[in-house]
């Protein structure tokens, strides 16, 4: 079997939709070839995670791993927790450097050992390419793969000054990267005009990586209650108040509407008007399949995403809100890939994020089919193409057909 190396900070006992990418690589890769992945944690040091595929952790030593945000934080120290990180990230611009250092002794051993036939990383953070770019001076004929989760330089949210640093990685992935992956096509295409030495592209969306399955239960609920979830955390502009504004008018103007929300792993960084407190559920976060069931416990999940100026943005939970055949109320930025797919599967209802009578107006019909029971759920064959495992199939497919 071909050796792959596979380069992160995203890898368990870490958790995120950072984590879930890099696992799915790991695991889909490992079925056809041996994966070494190098990735962050402050006490592992090498473990075998499954067959064909070993951790091997080091350090980062960074001040950063100990400003992480934590559920149990109050709003008070989430804030400061968040000040401060901002405040590091402004002098301090390869944090993971410690990290980096080690990573890259520790492939360069490991090749040594028994050569590797590939080697993938994927940003961000930019430390995780970094470690590539020095191994391939030594080793400049292992052909690697650059994984972009997010956009680089053409982030529309970043400083001038990162801006400028990440152009130059640019150049130097440009030169030395085989193929580049992302998320979406929008991203894809970016990159694609930056880096034109590059010979292949793909994208590779996340998705859901379970086998549950959940059949439409078309069921006219006893119940003028209707039950909301949300999974996941809030930050910057990323945060309900309109979503609340329209359920309190909701409740005043429709004589029998009523709702409960539940919101799993959320942080302590936003308001909840008094008038729902009795009618808002704040619960910790859930192991990956236990919060997949419970998604579809609920009569319908929330989306949220405010305009940025970012495009290609699939949020990480709307594969999982898709799998189980649930509702999705989504107020996000309309034009974009997300709500292009929702719309296409007919899986959710969909308003911007900003505009408030497009959001009581998608509630309302929300609502009211639920009544009926006939809310909106997306296809079964559709869906199964989301699976983790189709997306890394793409990759598979890329380096076999390109005899990496």
């Amino acid at each position: 079997m071909k050796r792959i190396a596979l380069i992160t900070t995203w890898f368990p006992p870490k958790t995120g939709v950072a984590t879930n990418r890099m696992t799915a690589f790991a695991k889909y890769l490992g079925e056809e070839y041996k994966v070494d992945v190098f990735a962050l944690d402050q006490d592992l040091h090498h473990k075998h995670w499954r067959e064909n595929v070993n951790v091997y952790y080091s350090k980062s030593y960074a001040i950063l791993e100990k400003l992480k945000d934590k559920q149990s934080d109050s709003k008070l120290l989430h804030y400061f927790k968040t000040g401060t990180r901002i405040i590091f990230s402004k002098f301090i611009k390869f944090p993971l450097k410690k990290w980096q250092d080690l990573t890259l002794k520790k492939l360069l051993f490991k090749h040594k050992e028994l050569a590797y036939d590939f080697i993938i990383s994927s940003y961000s953070p930019v430390e995780a390419h970094l470690v590539v770019l020095d191994f391939l001076k030594v080793n400049s004929k292992i052909p690697w793969i650059a994984d972009m989760r997010d956009e680089m330089s053409t982030n529309p949210m970043i400083s001038n000054q990162d801006k400028i640093l990440l152009q130059k990685i640019e150049s130097l992935v440009n030169e030395k990267a085989t193929a580049i992956t992302t998320v979406s096509d929008p991203i894809l295409n970016d990159f694609k005009k930056i880096c034109k030495n590059v010979q292949y592209f793909e994208e590779i969306r996340n998705g859901f990586d379970h086998d549950l399955k959940f059949e439409e239960n078309v069921i006219i609920p006893e119940t003028n209650t209707i039950k909301l979830g949300y999974f996941g955390s809030f930050s910057g502009e990323q945060k309900p108040d309109l979503f609340f504004e329209c359920l309190i008018e909701l409740l005043n103007e429709i004589k029998d509407f009523d709702f409960e929300f539940h919101l799993f792993a959320a942080y302590n960084n936003f308001n909840i008007p008094t008038v729902i407190k009795d009618r808002i559920f704040m619960h910790e976060g859930l192991p990956y399949l236990e919060a997949v069931k419970k998604m579809n416990s609920m009569d319908a999940n929330l989306l949220l995403y405010p305009k940025t100026g970012r495009v290609g943005i699939f949020s990480g939970k709307l594969f999982d809100y898709l799998s189980v055949r649930k509702p999705i109320i989504a107020l996000i930025e309309k034009s974009d890939v997300a709500s292009k797919l929702i719309i296409d599967l007919n899986a959710g209802y969909v308003a911007e994020f900003s505009e408030k009578e497009e959001i009581k107006s998608e509630l309302i019909n929300l609502y009211t089919d639920w009544k009926q029971g006939t809310v909106k759920a997306a296809n079964p064959s559709d869906i199964s193409q989301l699976h983790r495992k189709v997306q890394v199939k793409k990759m598979i497919g890329l380096i076999k057909n390109n005899e990496f």
